[in-house]
């Protein structure tokens, strides 16, 4: 498995191999990195998700976690890196600021035969369906003549395009999260899991912490520091307060869509949720431990496969690959 991630990796950072889901889509991954750069400007950071803390933690998984797949993930406690961080391309962003996605990406058993890694986010849809459609959300914003941007282009674009407003409206209809660590996070793709006896199951994966959220109203947020969430997770390992998260999966039905990450399924929030074992953040680790890398979604350890319909899930590996070529080479 290594060796197929980073000869993949390898290659699609020099341009041999393209992940692109059609060859009838315009966009293609390096044209949105080119665009996320045109709105939030060059930095020596992620195109996406620039903010953000590198940290370090365990995995356990539970004892029900072989009745739903075979992976190696799942069999036994396992080291975790991971990172938090917050939506968009500026690496100064505030971190109160209620309109921005927050994100977590981890590894389980990142050195080992199981290693899985997930992309997730604060928000149970993405704010794209396409890349064709992330480049146009992109587009809208460009900056104009004066540096900024029209506000009739991205209004114009929402109204032909409703789906990508919905992660939008998740987020405004929720407090901004007081810690990284109290927050849900949706894997926000489905995916199949299979168990040694070869039955299959389609589900979505989901982070939730095991102390409940933690929000701010509107005046606590803005009195909160820039950079307080880094701050905020230090004093709770500091204090031995709860750091950890049961990831869990939410079931598919026949019929349920995998080729649209902007909707969810019917009564998505209603359906009961299976335990797989809980994640526990243990330290704040060197941002260059996860620097050096990308987290990539495709990475699964067999007996987890992502969607084959999704257009968006494959591109992300080639996009932040991109993005990583160009950080380092800054």
């Amino acid at each position: 498995m290594k060796i197929r991630k980073h000869s993949l990796l390898a290659a699609a950072m020099l341009g041999f191999v393209s992940l692109s889901p059609s060859s009838a889509q315009e966009a293609d991954p390096k044209k949105v990195v080119d665009a996320l750069q045109t709105v939030f400007g060059k930095h020596k950071a992620r195109a996406s998700g620039a903010k953000g803390q590198c940290v370090a933690g365990i995995f356990t998984p539970a004892a029900n976690a072989r009745n739903l797949t075979k992976s190696l993930a799942f069999r036994k406690q396992t080291p975790v890196i991971g990172r938090f961080s917050l939506g968009g391309g500026n690496p100064k962003a505030p971190d109160a600021t209620k309109a921005l996605v927050r994100g977590f990406s981890f590894k389980i058993d990142p050195e080992g035969d199981g290693t899985t890694e997930f992309v997730m986010v604060n928000a149970p849809v993405n704010f794209a369906k396409s890349l064709d459609q992330m480049f146009g959300f992109l587009e809208a914003r460009f900056p104009g003549a004066e540096g900024k941007p029209d506000p009739e282009k991205i209004k114009a674009f929402a109204a032909a395009n409703p789906e990508t407003t919905r992660q939008g409206q998740w987020l405004a209809s929720r407090q901004a999260p007081a810690s990284y660590v109290g927050v849900n996070y949706w894997g926000i793709h489905g995916y199949t899991l299979t168990n040694a006896e070869g039955k299959t199951q389609l589900v979505k994966f989901k982070l939730v912490p095991t102390g409940g959220e933690a929000g701010l109203t509107d005046d606590e947020a803005k009195a909160k520091p820039v950079d307080f969430l880094v701050e905020e997770l230090q004093e709770r390992l500091t204090k031995k307060a709860q750091t950890s998260f049961d990831l869990v999966v939410v079931y598919g039905l026949p019929g349920d869509p995998t080729n649209d990450p902007t909707v969810m399924w019917n009564d998505e929030e209603k359906r009961p949720t299976v335990k797989l074992g809980t994640l526990t953040i243990n330290r704040i680790e060197k941002n260059e431990v996860c620097d050096s890398g990308i987290f990539d979604p495709t990475n699964l350890a067999e007996g987890i496969t992502g969607p084959k319909d999704d257009p968006m899930f494959i591109p992300r590996q080639q996009g932040y690959a991109i993005s990583l070529q160009r950080r380092l080479a800054r």
